[in-house]
């Protein structure tokens, strides 16, 4: 989803921050994976230079679980959004926070 516009990262990148302060958020490849696999993910964010294996694994498992997938920023961005270092992807494990987020979209 590159073509959002500057506004609607801002508001998406606020959700997930205050999802992330919530505990409402998974950060990284293997954490994301993991919550995937135990259908618990409601929204699966993608970094816009995650690595294609990466892209492929996480990509093909939401779509098998019904999982909407954002590709959101950079690494080093979805890092600062939830106060961590680098991160490829984020899952979002709350519904109310992935269906406002879904409004943005």
């Amino acid at each position: 989803m590159s073509n959002l516009s500057d506004e609607q990262k801002s508001r998406i990148a606020g959700y997930l921050g205050l999802a992330q302060k919530a505990g409402r958020i998974v950060a990284g490849d293997q954490m994301v994976k993991e919550a995937l696999l135990k259908n618990r993910l409601h929204l699966l964010v993608l970094a816009d230079d995650v690595a294609e294996t990466v892209r492929r694994e996480l990509t093909a498992l939401a779509a098998e679980r019904n999982v909407a997938i954002l590709t959101l920023a950079s690494k080093d961005q979805l890092g600062l959004i939830v106060g961590k270092s680098r991160r490829g992807a984020l899952g979002l494990l709350d519904s109310g926070f992935a269906a406002a987020i879904a409004k943005i979209i």
